[in-house]
């Protein structure tokens, strides 16, 4: 049965793949297969600006910690990053061999780190877009990448069922995380860094002690593979998306469920929260983001 309540932010002909939320909780921005980016009033919904580079579909959307330049990447095996004020184009980068599947930020602002389906993440200058460091560990397409709080190792993730962390100035391995039993699709660090967290297809979500590389607690109960993760600026809450569509929220110190967000009708691709942490973005293959009340699980579909 659909869900007659109008979505907040809606306009994209196809399936949204990426969605962020700035820093200042002000904007959001949306990756789509419709080869676009588009940016929207957090508040109102109302479409602030559409950024039509890309020569194929766009995977993931990140912005700088400062606000001021929102990254995209694509299946054009680019990422892209454009002026938040002036709505134009600042850089192209180059140099991925396949499809470039995510995109982040260090959180000084000065790198950019991406993943691909060329078995690699990279690390960039965001200002010249030259090639920083390279990370070669996988044997298959890495589906996601994450920068620690203090800017000196990320995190990946592949679908050879494996995540590693890595020494960001240099590129050499520093962990190799297994134990999931199918492709990892989504990686997220906690604030304090003190620990990040694994989303598989094997439907399970996995936490990890980022110093020592060993896992610590795994957690269970999607009925269908997992696609993404995302952790509260708190550090307390974990979401999960689906492939069924469903988004699950869970207490990150117990592994206990707290409650399920539905309303998606296909894959959901991207969960994020927003910086107060009492708000969720989530972008989905059924062409939709949706704005969820975290507290009451309830969804948004009309202006504070």
């Amino acid at each position: 049965m659909s869900d007659p309540a109008p979505d907040l932010l809606s306009g994209h002909p196809n399936a949204v793949y990426g969605v962020a939320w700035s820093s200042d909780g002000k904007l959001i921005a949306s990756a789509s297969l419709d080869n676009t980016v588009k940016l929207w009033d957090a508040k109102t919904g109302e479409q602030l600006a559409r950024f039509p580079g890309h020569g194929d579909g766009v995977s993931s959307v990140a912005f700088s910690p400062d606000t001021k330049t929102l990254a995209s990447c694509s299946l054009d095996r680019t990422i892209k990053l454009w002026d938040i004020t002036t709505r134009v184009l600042k850089t192209t980068i180059s140099g991925h061999d396949n499809f470039v599947s995510s995109v982040t930020w260090s959180p000084d602002g000065k790198r950019v780190a991406s993943s691909s389906y060329d078995k690699t993440a990279r690390v960039w200058n965001a200002t010249a877009g030259t090639e920083l460091a390279r990370f070669s560990g996988s044997k298959q397409t890495v589906h996601g990448i994450a920068f620690a709080p203090d800017n000196t190792w990320l995190a990946s993730c592949s679908k050879d069922n494996r995540a590693f962390t890595w020494d960001a100035a240099t590129g050499k391995l520093r962990h190799t995380l297994t134990a999931h039993s199918d492709a990892v699709e989504g990686i997220a660090i906690a604030p304090d860094g003190t620990w990040l967290i694994t989303a598989s297809q094997d439907r399970t979500l996995r936490t990890w002690d980022s110093k020592t590389g060993k896992p610590i607690r795994v957690v269970e109960g999607h009925t269908r593979y997992i696609k993404c993760v995302a952790i509260s600026p708190d550090g307390q809450l974990a979401a999960s998306g689906s492939n069924s569509g469903s988004i699950r929220l869970w207490e990150i110190k117990t592994g206990r469920f707290l409650r399920s967000l539905d309303g998606h009708g296909n894959t959901v691709y991207s969960v994020v929260f927003s910086a107060d942490g009492q708000r969720l973005a989530s972008a989905s293959f059924d062409r939709s983001i949706k704005l969820w009340d975290v507290t009451s699980g309830r969804r948004i579909t009309r202006t504070a």
